[in-house]
């Protein structure tokens, strides 16, 4: 019974953040068209190996969000 409780718990939890990442995935690409038309110095490099490390983490943690629960 407890274990049942606790999947509760874990999935009202999980949900938002996988909610969050699902939609974090879809907007970063956005941010790549005017990066690299701006051209990449080593300051704007940067900012694109995080925009692309925060599209993977959104892509892996979004991952299954819409599956029926």
């Amino acid at each position: 019974m407890e274990a049942a409780h606790s999947s509760v718990a874990l999935r009202s939890l999980t949900r938002p953040l996988q909610f969050i990442a699902f939609w974090l995935a879809i907007v970063t690409p956005l941010a790549y068209p005017p990066l690299l038309l701006g051209g990449l110095d080593s300051q704007s490099f940067l900012v694109f190996v995080g925009v692309v490390a925060l599209n993977v983490f959104g892509l892996l943690a979004g991952r299954g969000y819409g599956d029926p629960a």
